[in-house]
């Protein structure tokens, strides 16, 4: 498990914009973070800064307003950190009944966080405060979608911990389906138009074509982390049902690193289609439903450059260990 891992080269060829608030966006999701206690010390909040996960959301809203830039920004943030906690934990005790206890706290924050009490919980706390500020920005049905979406995510972070809890490794096509939503990428894509001030109408986005959009985009960026983020999963011990690279290898019988390679087919695969299919609802778009698909190309390119900046994947011994 040790040994050198050769990282395949991935297919990106979607032009890059520029990225003019990126850093700024970043410094406020690392002191929203310390200030609800999600990171817990001035050692942590190192370590967050080096992940830069706001520079992520930064980047994918470049063209974007600066604050509900920053919210979207702290979301994605709450997230990673919900993920690594829950979902994804080494730890057993942190998994199973703990999440599904809190996870039905977290629906009820979010389905009233005007009339829940303070909670002492970081989690809870953490989404209270961005659910109340995402309606200065958000309408009702945008904020829908986002509730919506998370939803989603947490029943298959449910399904995660019950395949990880069982040591089980799931098929490719049920790796699929997990993974769909278990990346968060549908989350962040909700709020795509709230970012950048318009908002989609609800028969686009609940159209057939931006829901296969959606999932194509999200699929490229899932696949891509598997492979780019592969160093890390490979010393992970607890990452049967996130681990494209460990999924196929498993499915083909061979090595990880034929797993990879075969993961890396599978991205660029991904790309082609995405690219493929944008190009088909360009064809027929109007005005919003165009500053939509730019926005997933945004995510694609800015998810794949984040790489390049951030420490998240290159010391699994050094991770962040979040509230």
């Amino acid at each position: 498990m040790s040994d050198p891992l050769h990282v395949p080269a991935l297919h990106c060829p979607i032009p890059r914009p520029a990225r003019p608030h990126a850093d700024m966006v970043d410094k406020e999701v690392v002191a929203w973070m310390t200030r609800f206690s999600l990171v817990r010390d001035a050692h942590e909040r190192e370590r967050l800064e080096g992940i830069r996960i706001g520079w992520l959301t930064g980047a994918a809203h470049a063209d974007g307003l600066l604050d509900p830039t920053v919210v979207a920004a702290q979301l994605t943030a709450w997230l990673t950190a919900f993920d690594d906690t829950y979902a994804d934990s080494v730890d057993p005790a942190a998994r199973g009944l703990p999440t599904a206890r809190l996870v039905l706290r977290l629906r009820a924050v979010m389905e009233d966080p005007d009339s829940l009490p303070a909670s002492a919980d970081p989690y809870e706390a953490g989404l209270r405060d961005l659910f109340l500020r995402l309606r200065a920005w958000a309408g009702p049905e945008q904020l829908l979608r986002v509730s919506t979406s998370m939803t989603e995510y947490f029943m298959s972070a449910l399904c995660q911990v019950t395949y990880s809890l069982n040591e089980h490794t799931p098929t490719f096509e049920e790796y699929v389906r997990l993974r769909r939503y278990t990346g968060i990428c549908h989350i962040v894509f909700t709020l795509v138009d709230v970012a950048r001030g318009f908002e989609l109408p609800g028969r686009e986005w609940a159209g057939p074509a931006v829901r296969a959009l959606n999932t194509a985009a999200a699929d490229v960026i899932d696949y891509a982390n598997d492979v780019l983020g592969s160093r890390k999963e490979h010393t992970h011990g607890d990452d049967l049902v996130r681990s494209l690279p460990l999924v196929l290898a498993q499915q083909h019988g061979c090595s990880y690193a034929e797993g990879l390679r075969r993961a890396a087919d599978v991205h660029d695969e991904a790309v082609r289609s995405f690219m493929a299919l944008a190009e088909t609802v360009r064809r027929d778009a109007g005005p919003p439903l165009l500053r939509y698909v730019s926005g997933l190309e945004a995510w694609i390119t800015a998810h794949f450059d984040w790489y390049e900046v951030t420490d998240r994947y290159r010391s699994h011994a050094a991770q962040v260990r979040w509230a």
